[in-house]
């Protein structure tokens, strides 16, 4: 079976570079070892045998503005695809981030399906640990959380949704809108009226193309530099408890999202002052789902995202104040077509040449950090054949040559942040994790409800 790669899921697989490659990558630990026999049958009948994707590799076009292909691996080899291995003693947390990290470095096999997963044994004495690589040509940071959901002892699709309402929201009158705009030509030539109402909107969102093609310029961070590719992963295994930042945000008229956004700028300042570096911004790409709440994913998975454009206030050092700004731009961004916008400018660049494809990537490099998710997983405890899952992590590819990708990961009432960075240009993200743990502290006390 072969068939052509759509270009939302194109611009991934074309966008990547050495030092960048375009891999997702879940980190999940375990109170006890994990039956790999048992993971690779689950993984066989509830992921492959459902998404026949998972089992086709990729094959490039030889004719220039053509896609590339999907095509079946007819050497398929559940074990390539699935490893186990043995922590080295002590098996602690440092053993791990070192062994993700140095998996993280290395690009996925193009020649065969491009995902892997590595079990590993002897995690934090009787625990273990499972990586999962992934490339993003194949689906997006949702469509994995939801893939992985679907090995555990609890999955069942009637109770299970990893659709967060507050999420999709942000973007719902920015669909309508697009699809507004493709279908309503014939109504629109007996309503005047709403053609001028219509046509307001797409001025809207003409405005908002320029404004992400050519983003505001912020200064430039010791964040930022040139990346080797040799890359560094650090995270916080225990997480904060979800009830406390629900709290804190109720107590602000805040959101979630808005209260996790302030103590991620704030863990920045902190790192920034400490190098005597400290700027009024820092910009972030925030991914935002496109998907509608609900719909299954496909059997081919796919991308079904957009990008909003965020500035950090880093300088300050009030947390209220921090919110404040973050909670004016993130109304800004919610009421606006731009994730949808970002979207069609994402599938857009795919029918560029690769050269200038890759200048379009390198603009935005000029404008961005990195990227920053907040990923709700299901709030429910979650086992694989008994073992318990405590823990969730995970972090998208990054374009050109930004280096910063950091990740709030929600489950069973525990939120988990971590960071991957590049280590030619920030070798010691786990000092960066050191501040957002002093600074969600702080938070907490001075905004929460007491």
């Amino acid at each position: 079976m072969s068939r052509r790669m759509s270009p939302g899921d194109a611009v991934w697989y074309l966008g990547e570079n050495r030092v960048n490659p375009m891999t997702i990558s879940s980190i999940m630990w375990f109170d006890r070892p994990i039956d790999v026999e048992l993971f690779r049958e689950r993984f066989e009948q509830r992921l492959l045998d459902r998404h026949p994707i998972m089992r086709q590799r990729i094959v490039p076009s030889r004719l220039p503005g053509l896609m590339p292909r999907w095509v079946d691996d007819r050497a398929f080899d559940l074990t390539r695809h699935i490893s186990e291995d043995v922590l080295p003693d002590p098996g602690d947390q440092a053993v791990l981030q070192n062994w993700c990290s140095e998996e993280r470095t290395i690009p996925l096999d193009r020649s065969r399906p491009m995902w892997h997963v590595s079990v590993l044994q002897g995690y934090r004495g009787g625990g273990s640990a499972i990586h999962v690589r992934i490339h993003h040509s194949i689906g997006d940071g949702l469509a994995m959380m939801a893939l992985l959901v679907t090995i555990m002892d609890e999955y069942d699709p009637t109770t299970i949704t990893l659709h967060d309402r507050s999420i999709t929201d942000v973007v719902g009158g920015a669909i309508a809108t697009g699809t507004q705009l493709l279908s309503k030509g014939a109504h629109l030539a007996l309503h005047p009226s709403e053609a001028v109402e219509l046509a307001r909107d797409g001025a809207e969102m003409a405005e908002w193309a320029g404004r992400l093609l050519a983003p505001q310029l912020v200064e430039r961070t010791v964040l930022q530099g040139q990346p080797d590719g040799s890359k560094r992963m650090a995270w916080d295994p225990d997480g904060f408890p979800l009830a406390e930042i629900k709290r804190t945000a109720r107590a602000n008229e805040a959101t979630i999202n808005d209260v996790l956004m302030t103590v991620m700028s704030g863990a920045l300042h902190r790192y920034l002052e400490e190098r005597q570096a400290l700027v009024d911004d820092i910009a972030m790409m925030i991914p935002v789902n496109l998907r509608r709440p609900g719909v299954p994913l496909p059997r081919n998975l796919g991308n079904r995202i957009g990008l909003l454009p965020l500035r950090l206030p880093v300088r300050s050092e009030d947390p209220r104040e921090r919110l404040h700004v973050l909670q004016q731009r993130m109304n800004e961004l919610k009421q606006s077509p731009a994730p949808l916008v970002s979207r069609m400018l994402i599938v857009t660049t795919t029918m560029f040449t690769p050269v200038i494809e890759r200048g379009i990537h390198r603009l935005n490099q000029l404008r961005s950090t990195g990227v920053l998710t907040n990923v709700p997983g299901p709030p429910l405890p979650l086992h694989i054949g008994g073992a318990e899952l405590l823990g969730t992590i995970g972090w998208g590819g990054m374009t050109a040559h930004l280096n910063l990708s950091a990740a709030f990961v929600s489950v069973n009432g525990s939120i988990f942040s971590g960071l991957v960075t590049d280590a030619a240009i920030t070798p010691d993200p786990e000092l960066i994790l050191d501040h957002l743990h002093a600074e969600y502290a702080s938070v907490i006390e001075r905004l929460g409800a007491g």
